[in-house]
């Protein structure tokens, strides 16, 4: 299939697109020019019993005020750290002292609030911890139904069946079939409210996971080819001011979303996300978004289109290269860094194929680290 020829520059064409990733989804995804009301509509007809995890960040944006007048609610502050293995289990706790059981859980917000709901949906229907729960392939039943809204373009949580979890150990996702989303409801207007910060660096992680894709190793063709037009649209938006929101732009990020998400399906990022992982798991208030653009920036060998990239978006959008040391990762860490990374072997696969043992070794781990505390 050729890649993306037209991108609507208006809600109305957005709305009427045809599917523009090749790889199959497991998720029902519905373009919409009013999310919030489609939701609400969507919810009665289908006579659901909604509880709705909500992004702190959208509680004085006028338009979600019909959202957080819902009884059955969880407000998840997003800012502060992304979600943890803890979180998950007091939310499940939480639901389950409920006299009704809800039908469906709805994530609105980023991708942490996506994944907060994704991970809870799941660990509601399984006996042990959520950190249990992190890795690959472990047999779970299916939980709740998981509708998303998301309110950022850009993160693919909406149709991942991934959701990313910092536990007491490691920064892993769930990675299980159950954990996608059953519903997405994609309207771009909805990321008006954002901060230009959010709406900046969450495209730049929708271009690491497009790029890393493309330099995989072990990826299928099909989600090769839906990267390959991931990066093409995130390098559009990010090679221009991001500080006004534009519509156009916001539907781009709303495609290259999906398309993050349909990639990852069949694909697997590489090396910058894997040492991003062990700078996450040094600092609880590093954004991931963050984490990998530092990561990105120490990889200039491994990844020079990448990295010349990520400096002209940084220089594009007068933006100072994010630092390790801004938030308190030091020597101290380089242990517990370079321990981490060395965990994420099939990111290493991905990045290395057969190379692996010969290229991801402790040493190079280290060395990208020491880097990293140096810049």
């Amino acid at each position: 299939m050729i890649a993306i020829i037209n991108v609507p520059t208006n809600i109305e064409d957005f709305v009427n697109l045809k599917p523009w990733w090749r790889t199959e989804v497991p998720t029902e995804v519905i373009l919409s020019a009013n999310g919030i009301e489609d939701l609400l509509i969507k919810l009665k007809h289908e006579k659901k019993k909604p509880f709705f995890i909500l992004d702190s960040e959208l509680k004085d944006q006028q338009e979600f005020a019909k959202i957080f007048a819902q009884n059955s609610k969880f407000i998840f502050d997003a800012s502060a750290s992304e979600p943890r293995t803890d979180d998950v289990d007091k939310l499940v706790a939480y639901i389950k002292t409920l006299k009704e059981t809800p039908t469906v859980l709805v994530g609105i917000g980023g991708g942490s609030t996506i994944d907060l709901t994704k991970a809870t949906s799941i660990c509601y229907a399984n006996p042990k911890k959520a950190q249990e729960y992190q890795g690959y392939e472990m047999e779970m039943e299916k939980g709740i139904d998981i509708w998303a809204l998301p309110t950022l373009s850009g993160t693919g949580a909406e149709i991942t069946p991934i959701a990313v979890l910092r536990g007491p150990e490691k920064k892993l996702g769930i990675n299980n079939k159950y954990t996608a989303a059953d519903v997405a409801i994609i309207d771009p207007q909805l990321s008006s409210g954002a901060t230009t910060f959010n709406r900046f660096f969450t495209m730049m992680d929708c271009y690491y996971h497009h790029y890393e894709i493309t330099k995989s190793k072990t990826s299928n063709p099909e989600a090769i080819l839906d990267a390959k037009d991931g990066v093409r649209l995130s390098r559009e938006i990010l090679s221009r001011d991001v500080e006004p929101f534009e519509l156009e732009s916001s539907i781009k990020a709303a495609m290259a979303s999906i398309l993050g998400g349909s990639s990852t399906i069949g694909g697997r990022v590489g090396a910058a996300h894997a040492i991003s992982y062990g700078l996450s798991n040094s600092s609880p208030c590093l954004p991931h978004s963050i984490a990998v653009t530092i990561s990105m920036l120490a990889l200039e060998t491994l990844y020079p289109d990448g990295y010349k990239d990520t400096v002209e978006f940084l220089k594009i959008n007068n933006i100072a290269h994010p630092k390790a040391s801004d938030y308190e990762i030091g020597e101290k860490d380089i242990d517990k860094m370079t321990n981490t990374a060395m965990g994420m072997g099939k990111l290493w696969d991905s990045a290395f194929g057969e190379q692996k043992d010969k290229y991801a070794t402790e040493e190079f781990m280290r060395n990208i680290y020491i880097k990293i505390i140096n810049q």
